[in-house]
């Protein structure tokens, strides 16, 4: 009778992913693994409000609006439209889109404009 190969190799494997699981299901439900846990969520928590504060300082050096600022522009923006809106509605004027001139559908290029 000839032991096969593939045969010890799978027994190996099990009993290797058996031991594994034992030892890392251990790991996992210790206080260690929560303290490790709970400090790597910290300091990314950290992280992400260091680089909030240094990225509102260089928007501030260089004179352009935060995040919180256009999102609140963008509000109040919304706000005074929906308000435009209303009354437009109370006068009984009916808002239209203003023209834009299409493009031709030629296959000719546009002609150059010459200054003159």
């Amino acid at each position: 009778m000839t032991a096969d190969p593939a045969a010890l190799f799978r027994t190996m494997l099990a009993e290797w992913e058996k031991m594994t699981n034992n030892v890392g299901g251990d790991y996992l439900r210790s206080d260690d693994w929560t303290r490790f846990m709970h400090g790597g969520q910290t300091a990314t928590l950290q992280l992400q409000e260091a680089t909030k504060a240094a990225m509102e300082r260089a928007l501030a050096a260089a004179n352009m609006p935060s995040r919180e600022e256009v999102a609140n522009l963008s509000d109040r923006l919304g706000r005074i439209e929906a308000q435009l809106a209303r009354i437009e509605a109370a006068v009984g004027a009916v808002p239209t889109a203003p023209a834009r001139p299409k493009p031709t559908r030629t296959r000719k290029p546009p002609e150059p404009k010459i200054a003159g």
